[in-house]
């Protein structure tokens, strides 16, 4: 295993996406070692490709990212009685479709995280199409680096997934109502609920 950037959300294959409130910073830091020392002591379960652990900015939350090399790989993990909570679920998402910037001089430094309740496959499709319809064609604010639209594998949730330099950069994107016209759609569209969403930082990553 070696440690590893942000983790690729467009290879291929399945993700695991997990939201935990841990209480505070040095609970965090507790619950991610230790779940970081244990894939690091033992062989890895088979068809688990990398695992990230993001820590919000308010300190309280654990967000991990578990990345399988298909469906069939967790359901074996699962059925093999595999169920450590960074490895095992909530649902199993599919990326359904990338918005990214092309620039390698700009790092990820924060991710955005904004998770819905949908009503079915067709409400999955037509979320992810309207949000994408008004994202500005010359990428918008500079530090929005990319966005990820995760689709559950059940048909029930959306997740988006975005990458930006810094927390600053989101902040100041936020004020200057960029994303005005994506909350209009989050909040009014028929069949979708936003259930939560937050700001994290990269606190572990492992490449298997």
């Amino acid at each position: 295993m070696t440690t590893a950037p942000f983790p690729d959300l467009t290879r291929t294959g399945t993700a695991v996406v997990c939201t935990r409130y841990v209480g505070d910073g040095d609970r965090r830091q507790l619950v991610t070692d230790a779940e970081a020392n244990a894939l690091d002591c033992t062989p890895p379960p088979r068809g688990l490709a990398a695992v990230s652990w993001f820590a919000s900015t308010d300190g309280e939350t654990v967000l991990t990212l578990a990345q399988w090399d298909s469906p069939l790989a967790h359901e074996a993990y699962l059925r093999g009685g595999g169920y450590a909570a960074p490895l095992a679920g909530p649902p199993r998402f599919r990326l359904h479709r990338s918005l990214t910037q092309e620039d390698a001089s700009r790092v990820p430094g924060c991710l955005i995280t904004a998770a819905f309740d949908v009503d079915g496959p067709e409400r999955q499709r037509h979320l992810v199409d309207s949000l994408s319809a008004v994202q500005p064609a010359d990428g918008g604010h500079p530090g929005a680096i990319s966005a990820h639209f995760l689709l559950s594998a059940d048909g029930s949730r959306v997740l988006l997934y975005a990458e930006w330099t810094s927390t600053e950069a989101h902040q100041e994107a936020a004020e200057a109502g960029d994303h005005d016209k994506a909350h209009a759609i989050m909040s009014g569209t028929p069949g979708v609920r936003l259930t939560h969403g937050g700001r994290y930082h990269l606190h572990h990553a492992l490449a298997l």
